[in-house]
């Protein structure tokens, strides 16, 4: 049954009669649960299958979203690109291609990606160069109009058949660079010449936060009972071993926020201590003996940088601080009308874009374009804030906050992110919390 209106409604009322009992009784009155019974305890849906001509694709384009390595030479075009598209194709001819992917929100996702694109473009148009303006608009309109076309909107069986998919891909992923990194570290198409494993991701930053990000499925997927213990190891191993292998200080902060953040919003205050144990002890063995089985490239950039509390051990942290503050003057000059897309690497005296998304985007498109981006996030947080307030669907919102907080923290990190590598986990992370609700969550919704 679609998640209209009505249901909307029941939730918005559930989410505020729960809110009251939050700030009157706390959150663990409010949350007595292990886990998250709310969502097992239901009766099970019948069992769906997945070999629908549309399922099939989107999990072969989900798979291959984070292979950046398979992309044609011409243009930015990924092999996983290829798969997308023909899962439209096949949606369009099946009538299933959603009027309003997001919900009472679409509106307000449309105009944010309006204001980024005109900006970009317009800046384009005056400063810059209109043929760089117009691919990397078409980039970002591919990112973020075309996949939550395909991807929202789904059952929630498929969003989390999906979201399984992801995580073996990002497996498959650091399997493939660990490899690399003990059999062949001179093949600078997956290591990089510092000894940091780019995988097949090609990029080392963004290769840890995917690992991040899978990994705080993973922890998902196992609170939610919808895999066993047993596989929350076999996954999360080859996950955070690559991660570390990487060399990334914000892989591992981003891992430590998605945990933290997975256990906090849940409101199960007995998860959360047990999680806080789990770091120390953790933290109490890394320092004493970590460097007797941690990678090498982890142990000098992110072990020195934590012990000795000094940040330009941390690799390239001094270069990004100087762009930044590079960033920060050329910005006064470019409030109304950016330099354009793709030329702030043009007046740079580094010859490269600023790593911080924010600041590149208030650069380049102006701050037009910089609030746009503000509307994708404040939209996704409409969508998962009333889901994760109210306690039949607040596994879901947790879900969904959680990815964004990381998302929205890694792009202080990043250039442009129009790449299909976030947007895929974006959306899913969407999905679960826009999937049309069964009869059964219907019934569980809370009254007033």
């Amino acid at each position: 049954m679609p998640c209209g209106p009505d249901n909307r409604l029941a939730i918005w009322t559930g989410a505020q009669h729960n809110c009251r009992d939050i700030f009157k009784n706390g959150f663990d009155d409010v949350s007595d649960f292990a886990f998250a019974p709310e969502l097992t305890g239901a009766p099970a849906a019948p069992r769906q299958s997945f070999w629908r001509a549309d399922v099939v694709l989107m999990a072969a384009a989900v798979f291959l979203s984070p292979i950046n390595y398979l992309r044609a030479d011409f243009a930015y075009i990924t092999l996983s690109d290829v798969f997308l598209m023909m899962s439209l194709v096949v949606m369009y001819a099946q009538g299933r291609v959603p009027l309003a992917p997001f919900g009472q929100v679409s509106m307000a996702w449309y105009c944010s990606v309006f204001l980024l694109a005109f900006g970009l473009l317009v800046s384009s148009a005056i400063r810059g160069d209109l043929v760089a303006g117009l691919t990397v608009v078409g980039q970002y309109c591919f990112s973020l109009l075309v996949v939550p076309l395909l991807l929202l909107q789904r059952s929630r069986a498929e969003v989390l058949f999906l979201i399984k998919v992801f995580v073996a891909a990002m497996v498959f992923v650091m399997l493939h660079g660990s490899w690399y990194m003990e059999f062949a570290p001179k093949d600078f198409r997956f290591v990089t010449p510092s000894g940091r494993m780019s995988t097949l991701v090609e990029r080392e930053n963004a290769a840890a936060a995917l690992a991040a990000i899978a990994i705080t499925f993973s922890l998902w997927l196992y609170f939610t009972r919808e895999i066993r213990l047993l596989m929350l190891v076999v996954l999360t191993v080859p996950l955070a071993y690559g991660l570390l292998q990487t060399g990334s200080n914000t892989g591992f902060f981003l891992t430590v926020i998605g945990a933290v953040c997975l256990a906090l919003f849940s409101g199960a205050l007995r998860l959360l201590l047990g999680m806080a144990m789990t770091a120390g002890l953790l933290v109490f063995v890394t320092i004493l003996w970590g460097e007797y089985f941690l990678p090498d490239i982890f142990v000098e950039r992110v072990m020195g940088a934590l012990e000795t509390g000094n940040m330009d051990e941390a690799g390239t942290f001094s270069d990004r601080m100087y762009l930044i503050h590079e960033a920060y003057g050329v910005t006064r000059r470019t409030i109304w009308i950016g330099l354009g897309a793709d030329q702030y690497r043009t007046i740079s005296a580094h010859g490269a874009p600023v790593h911080n998304t924010y600041l590149l985007l208030l650069a380049e498109g102006g701050i037009v374009s910089l609030l746009g981006h503000f509307g994708l996030m404040a939209t996704g947080l409409m969508i998962g804030l009333p889901m994760m307030l109210a306690r039949q669907t607040r596994w879901y919102g947790v879900l969904t906050i959680t990815i964004i907080i990381m998302l929205a923290l890694v792009q202080n990190g990043l250039a442009h992110f129009y790449a299909r590598f976030w947007a895929v986990p974006w959306f899913l992370a969407l999905a679960i919390s826009l999937a049309p609700a069964d009869d059964t969550e219907d019934e569980a919704l809370p009254q007033s």
